[in-house]
């Protein structure tokens, strides 16, 4: 990804303000491996085309910390969490925010994810 978004856009599902239910949960599900630790891929922001993917604030102020290739971007330059706030309320984590957006919460997808809780 080359650039981010700098503020969870209005339909952020990160965004704890956001009614759920914009995305299936199987979204979610298949996005979970950007939780992972020492991922490469990383989560885009919806609002993004296909093929010039840009990232999630959401993402990058709670999803990213353990998340290689925004680890990489960071380091490089094109990543700058100074640059990113949320003026709204997020999800503490991938695995809060999947659950709000209708993932079971044992689903096997979010067992493999490195965050707080």
């Amino acid at each position: 990804m080359k650039t981010y978004q700098t503020q969870p856009c209005a339909e952020c599902p990160w965004r704890r303000d956001v009614a759920p239910g914009r995305f299936p949960p199987e979204r979610f599900r298949d996005l979970a491996e950007t939780a992972y630790d020492m991922a490469r891929a990383q989560f885009a922001c919806h609002k993004s085309p296909e093929g010039g993917e840009f990232g999630c604030a959401g993402f990058a102020l709670r999803g990213a910390a353990h998340n290689l290739g925004a680890r990489l971007a960071a380091r490089a330059g094109r990543l700058r969490f100074d640059a990113i706030d949320s003026p709204f309320p997020l999800h503490d984590s991938y695995r809060s925010m999947a659950i709000a957006n209708g993932v079971d919460p044992d689903d096997p997808a979010l067992a493999a994810r490195r965050d707080p809780d």
